[in-house]
């Protein structure tokens, strides 16, 4: 049975309605995924390097759950990255522990899927963001799989209608099955 790890790097996960509906969606399918939640682990920022580095070598899948933030991983998200995927662990060395782990990017958007585009409102399609990640990957011996997305994944209550959430929800059903789809 393959180990599977999900780290979340939404900021608030409890204030969020589509990266946790897109998590519980996910633990319901597949109650054996490991779900490390971020900002419940390290609010303060101050990240388990070992804790952390112990749940990655023994994942045969290490899926990154996040909403994109400024074209990018969450704060949080990134310090994890930086504090945890350090020189002889992650790479530089022959014996490093990611060498050959599947690494899935999965994410929400707020803008539309028609606005990342060239010439659209985001300019870029999504792929021309992930150029950093895919290296990342790379530069740990780690397979770079498929990403999955899913736009148009915001929800402002009091201010956007109810049907809005419904969909969000909906879309987030529907992202946690193909992401289980390809992890199961």
């Amino acid at each position: 049975m393959k180990n599977i790890l999900i780290i979340s790097g939404h900021p608030n996960l409890a204030q969020s309605h589509a990266n946790k509906a897109i998590l519980e969606e996910v633990k319901h399918l597949l109650p054996s995924v490991e779900i490390s939640r971020l900002d419940t682990l390290y609010p303060d920022f101050k990240i388990d390097v070992e804790a952390e580095q112990a749940k990655l070598a023994k994942a045969d899948i290490i899926v990154w759950q996040f909403p994109v933030n400024w074209y990018s991983i969450p704060a949080l998200m990134k310090k994890w990255l930086d504090d945890v995927f350090t020189f002889g662990f992650a790479y530089g060395t022959d014996d490093t522990k990611l060498r050959g782990k599947k690494l899935i990017l999965s994410f929400t958007t707020a803008s539309p899927e028609e606005a990342y585009q060239y010439g659209g409102a985001q300019n870029y399609p999504i792929t021309d963001f992930l150029n950093a990640f895919r290296q990342t990957a790379n530069l740990c011996g780690m397979e770079f799989q498929e990403h999955i997305v899913s736009h148009s994944m915001m929800y402002m209550e009091g201010i956007m209608p109810a049907e809005v959430l419904t969909t969000v929800q909906d879309k987030a059903k529907a992202h946690a099955k193909r992401l289980v789809n390809i992890i199961a």
